[in-house]
């Protein structure tokens, strides 16, 4: 985690810790990174984390659905703005790229980096030409997921998941949906449900560091619990990985995707793009 050391500790200084506090990995974490967090707070175990990044990749499916879901940067300096793309099979989730863009509030920037990740899918495998992108967008704030879809409309193959109740495009998220992914996600973990590409394979710019941020936030995300403020109140829990300056909006919008896609194929997919409306996944991407 050297690339997160605070502005206020040398990396110097964090190497010769670690060393003489290597049988301590929580006081590393707790007091040289700042981590206020417990292991046992954890959401998801080391050794299921491993086996997502160790297994191997289930094979292509020609014009396979391909998944992109964004959380956009709406919480300050602590936030990234970042996406991850994915394909589905059969109840399993292969993770294909994704990207990071850190300390850029350019709507203009983020629109033409998602853009040029989709020119890239399709130049990354043949299968893939011809593959409809659905793209999902967190909308808690405002109008991101709008903006997005004006932007990109003009994309071939090219559909923005649209919630049938209200019409509106974008995902539209609870506390309650938040613990929803997280216990979804850790069941896919639990029952290997869920690989990656090797880096060198990721559609990404820099895949080697995608997945250390991935193997970082999906270790840190945990419980946070909050003491109520007097003796009526009630203690708070949230679920983050914005701790000790971490960020965890790579972790989140693979949440995201993994809940929504899987609540798509059980009830129907609909969705506001170029072409008519597409209301199931083909059956090559059926979770059902």
């Amino acid at each position: 985690m050297l690339h997160l050391v605070p502005e206020w500790q040398s990396s110097t200084r964090h190497t010769r810790l670690k060393t003489i506090m290597q049988d301590r990995p929580d006081l590393i974490q707790s007091e040289l990174a700042g981590l206020a967090f417990d292991a046992q707070q954890s959401i998801f175990r080391p050794g299921d984390i491993e086996t997502m990044f160790s297994q191997s990749a289930y094979p292509n499916v020609v014009s396979e659905d391909i998944f992109i879901v964004i959380d956009p940067a709406a919480g300050g300096p602590q936030s990234d703005y970042a996406f991850v793309s994915f394909t589905r099979l059969r109840g399993s989730v292969r993770v294909i790229g994704a990207e990071v863009l850190s300390g850029c509030k350019e709507p203009e920037k983020q629109f033409d980096l998602v853009a040029d990740h989709i020119r890239r899918i399709r130049r990354a495998s043949s299968d893939w030409v011809s593959s409809r992108v659905i793209i999902y967008v967190e909308r808690n704030l405002g109008h991101e997921a709008e903006h997005h879809r004006h932007a990109l409309k003009d994309l071939a193959g090219v559909y923005f998941r649209e919630d049938p109740k209200n019409g509106r495009v974008g995902l539209l998220t609870t506390n309650e949906i938040k613990h929803g992914m997280a216990t979804l996600l850790n069941i896919m973990l639990r029952e290997e449900r869920l690989c990656i590409l090797p880096s060198v394979k990721l559609v990404c710019r820099d895949g080697p560091d995608f997945v250390l941020r991935l193997r970082e936030q999906l270790g840190v995300y945990s419980y946070q619990f909050k003491d109520a403020s007097d003796t009526f109140g009630k203690q708070r829990v949230a679920l983050t990985g914005k701790v000790g300056g971490m960020k965890d909006d790579i972790v989140i919008a693979l949440q995201l995707g993994i809940f929504f896609t899987d609540w798509d194929a059980k009830y129907g997919l609909y969705v506001n793009g170029s072409g008519s409306d597409l209301h199931t996944f083909n059956h090559a991407n059926s979770t059902l």
